[in-house]
């Protein structure tokens, strides 16, 4: 025995064990399970990049725009104005589609005529009640303006002016009861109407195929019903000015009247409008506002108004 081990001194290190193979509950450990486990998460994503395609389908919006729900209609038009904004390959294809552009103006139409028959009732209801605080009645309506308004950002986005009738009729809507609520939609609107204006410049960027599709399609819609025909007839004329169909609705004269608006902000609007919107009129209108002296009101609408 050698005298310099002690009783904790390690063993000497015994042969190595003998080699076995692999057994198949092993191999499928170490393979087949991380395999199948892997299988799963790529399907997953598959699954998830679907739904998000299918959700950025432009039929997904018209559904929940149609829907019965006023909060899902809100959140859909709110959703699309910022989807509209972004430059995503489906984004940028949805603005140069005149299909979903009328189909979108004629639900901002509906929208639009909706609230103004909303707002004689609110008016009525105010002139027969005695509160003091009657006017708060106004705000039961601002869930309907941001659905109007963000439908107006979202067709302000597209390469072609089909949204411009009903942005204009919304332009011309000075006479409402609701004063402080409508003044901030008009000038809202005209916002829309200069963004539309801007956009109207990547037309020219699309391919000549992609616009020859464009005119075909909106051809084909002016010869349907208002006020799909209106909006097509319009696009139609802000390509090509010799076009001369029917019902067009030319922006620059609607924003020389506007310019005699009582609201001094929206005036001051409309002559940056002219950087956008050229026509007959607009150099003498352009003159007139650079004398304005001011009159009228410059209502500053709150948020808690």
């Amino acid at each position: 025995m050698d005298p310099s081990a002690t009783p904790d001194s390690p063993k000497p290190t015994a042969g190595l064990p003998p080699v076995q193979p692999p057994s198949g509950r092993f191999i499928a450990q170490l393979f087949v399970i991380p395999g199948l486990i892997i299988l799963v998460l790529v399907l997953v994503m598959l699954a998830a990049n679907f739904l998000v395609s299918r959700e950025q389908d432009p039929s997904h919006f018209l559904t929940r725009l149609d829907s019965e729900n006023a909060d899902i209609r809100w959140r859909a038009a709110n959703d699309l104005a910022q989807v509209l904004k972004r430059g995503e390959p489906a984004a940028l294809r949805w603005k140069a589609d005149p299909v979903f552009a009328l189909d979108l103006a004629e639900r901002l139409e509906k929208s639009f005529k909706a609230l103004v028959e909303q707002e004689k009732v609110i008016a009525a209801q105010i002139a027969k009640s005695t509160d003091k605080n009657k006017h708060l009645q106004w705000r039961t309506l601002r869930t309907q303006r941001d659905h109007v308004s963000f439908l107006a950002a979202a067709l302000g986005e597209f390469h072609f002016a089909a949204g411009a009738p009903v942005l204009c009729d919304m332009l011309r809507h000075d006479h409402s009861p609701d004063l402080k609520g409508n003044t901030l939609q008009r000038r809202m609107t005209l916002w829309a109407l200069m963004n539309l204006g801007q956009n109207l410049k990547g037309y020219a960027a699309i391919s000549t195929e992609k616009q020859q599709e464009i005119i075909a399609k909106l051809k084909e819609e002016a010869a349907s019903a208002p006020p799909r025909a209106r909006g097509a007839n319009t696009a139609l004329h802000y390509i090509d000015k010799s076009y001369a169909g029917d019902d067009i609705v030319k922006v620059h004269e609607r924003l020389i009247e506007t310019a005699k608006a009582e609201d001094q902000f929206l005036r001051k609007l409309v002559a940056m409008s002219f950087n956008f919107w050229d026509g007959p009129g607009v150099e003498r209108t352009l003159l007139d506002l650079s004398n304005d002296n001011g009159h009228g009101t410059l209502l500053r609408v709150e948020e808690n108004d």
